[in-house]
């Protein structure tokens, strides 16, 4: 049996697919405003949240932003909510470096993830437009992995908008008090996802994602820092 924080590692971990692409290094930012396009994964990481920016209770875990195990959406025009149908098809030939981070805030209260991805060029504002359009088609939907079929209902959230445009939306794991928000947003040629997960409903608001989310954004726009938490790689293998 999984313990409480391998299985919300692995919740966070299934969450979310990854873009794929190649790598395109480019010199590392030199000035205050930061060049965000073509950064390879060494240089996508160092503009994740890291030490002095999140609470010191949250314990980081590194690990490879593209692995993944098949992860299937019904219907299938739900992945364009999730960035993985046909919205991130059309990025993937610009990708060309990511970086994810997860924080498991305790032993029973689901946790944060944070990815970051950078393109070659801006990030279309379409990619938005098709998430909002998928959203509202897909009150419930299914998430389908090898460990089984999970199901969501999905709903538009509100809350503090980031970056160039925001993304934002709640999903309940039907049947469970169990809570999945998310937010993407863009800045210049990098998009960035933030996932929390815990459990107790709908009422609860934890503050873990906004806490992300702006400290994520703060280095996009002001330069990367580096993190010193930890950097173990997750054992779980599903990508986020």
């Amino acid at each position: 049996m999984r313990t409480p924080v391998v299985a919300a590692t692995a919740a966070l971990l299934l969450l979310t697919t990854a873009c794929g692409g190649e790598d395109s290094p480019t010199p590392e930012p030199t000035s205050s405003t930061p060049t965000l396009s073509s950064l390879d994964d060494e240089q996508v990481q160092r503009y994740l949240p890291g030490e002095g920016q999140v609470p010191g209770q949250w314990r980081a875990s590194d690990g490879d932003p593209d692995a993944a195990d098949e992860l299937t959406t019904l219907p299938k025009g739900c992945s364009d909510m999730l960035l993985s149908g046909r919205v991130g098809e059309d990025l993937r030939a610009e990708r060309t470096g990511a970086a994810r981070r997860i924080f498991v805030v305790g032993e029973d209260d689901g946790g944060i993830g944070v990815k970051i991805t950078s393109y070659r060029t801006a990030v279309p504002d379409e990619v938005f437009t098709s998430m909002g359009d998928a959203l509202e088609q897909c009150g419930e939907y299914q998430q389908v992995t090898k460990y089984g079929s999970t199901t969501y209902l999905a709903e538009a959230s509100t809350g503090q908008t980031y970056g160039d445009r925001t993304f934002r939306v709640r999903m309940r794991e039907k049947g469970t008090d169990k809570v999945v928000e998310r937010v993407f947003f863009s800045v210049g040629s990098a998009i960035v996802q933030v996932i929390e997960t815990h459990e107790g409903g709908d009422s609860v608001r934890t503050g873990g994602l906004e806490t992300a989310a702006k400290a994520t954004e703060s280095n996009l726009r002001d330069g990367p820092r580096e993190a010193s938490g930890s950097q173990e790689s997750s054992s779980v293998s599903p990508g986020f």
